[in-house]
């Protein structure tokens, strides 16, 4: 199925560029973006943050900054870049009463719209600017003027203009420059989502159970660990998988090594590994439970993290790499 893919001349940069601009949050995103919409020419830019690490960065960095709940009375629009795990919290006790109704929310997550954790009034705007690239990347990507992917929608649109505000904003960001690609916070959140909690642990346990067959056959940590990641191949592969197709980087791989590895994924039919995919997708994630636990109000979530990375301390690749001297 084709979707829409907007270019910079898709966009009218001067709508963001008249605007009241809050960003709560001065994180990775929300200091790149903030400087990327400066850049672009907008005036209005308030900075909502408590008082942590962050807000020294934006004083410093020239923006007026206030608390949370002061930041958002004037806005027009209030970009919400703080961690997902605590959005709802903090628009429930700092934005909520204090934020114009008729302003546009604009997310780069879709995690608190896509499962309903936010109580919206009925009149304001919600979109999404969604950028495939962390923080750092967003700001020297723009500053080089250089492409990178990023996803918009529009999610909420009563005064009938998110669609235009979105696509200044996401020009504004450097987001257009190669395209932005129309998608919606269920998707976002959705494939975000399945790849923490499916894609990436499949991966990690790969690696797991690799080591432990190796290391049970008498081979040395050092050699199990620089061949498996340490001579960072895998980047190299993915770099590779990024320019040129998933499949066809194994041309670049010897015959032995394309041999191996089509013939093993011809072998390897993956009925197992799609039934623990469609369960985490559909049971999981899109049915609400995870979002339901990891934000409810009595969630336990916090405690369990420090517990799995405890327990991933003693793992045997955990404890090997130590072995040979690598740290935090």
């Amino acid at each position: 199925m084709a979707v829409k893919v907007y270019h910079d001349s898709d966009a009218d940069l001067s709508i963001i560029q008249n605007k009241r601009v809050t960003f709560v949050g001065y994180g990775n995103q929300g200091s790149a973006q903030a400087q990327n919409l400066r850049d672009s020419g907008v005036k209005h830019i308030t900075i909502g943050n408590r008082d942590d690490e962050y807000k020294p960065r934006a004083i410093a960095a020239g923006f007026e900054t206030k608390s949370i709940s002061d930041a958002v009375k004037d806005a027009e629009v209030v970009f919400l870049l703080i961690p997902d795990e605590v959005q709802h919290t903090v628009w429930k006790e700092q934005i909520k009463d204090n934020v114009p109704a008729n302003a546009t929310l604009v997310v780069a997550s879709g995690y608190a719209v896509a499962f309903d954790l936010l109580d919206l009034p009925a009149e304001m705007s919600v979109v999404m600017a969604a950028p495939r690239m962390i923080g750092p990347g967003v700001r020297d990507r723009f500053v080089a003027k250089e492409p990178y992917p990023c996803f918009v929608s529009v999610e909420r649109d009563p005064q009938s203009n998110a669609l235009p505000t979105v696509l200044s904003i996401a020009r504004a960001i450097g987001a257009t420059l190669g395209g932005a690609v129309e998608s919606s916070c269920r998707e976002e959140a959705g494939i975000d989502l399945f790849a923490e909690q499916a894609l990436w642990p499949a991966i990690n346990s790969c690696f797991r159970e690799a080591f432990n067959v190796l290391k049970a056959a008498g081979f040395s940590d050092e050699a199990i660990l620089h061949d498996m990641y340490l001579s960072k191949e895998p980047s190299e592969v993915f770099e590779r998988a990024a320019n040129v197709g998933f499949f066809r980087q194994l041309k670049f791989h010897s015959p032995t090594s394309q041999f191996g590895q089509l013939r093993g994924t011809k072998n390897n039919d993956g009925t197992a590994l799609r039934a623990q995919f469609e369960k985490v997708l559909h049971k999981d994630i899109l049915s609400g439970e995870f979002a339901k636990f990891w934000s409810g109000e009595f969630t336990t979530g916090s405690a369990e993290l420090e517990q799995l990375w405890k327990e991933t301390e003693d793992e045997p690749i955990s404890k090997a790499e130590k072995a040979i001297g690598l740290h935090d």
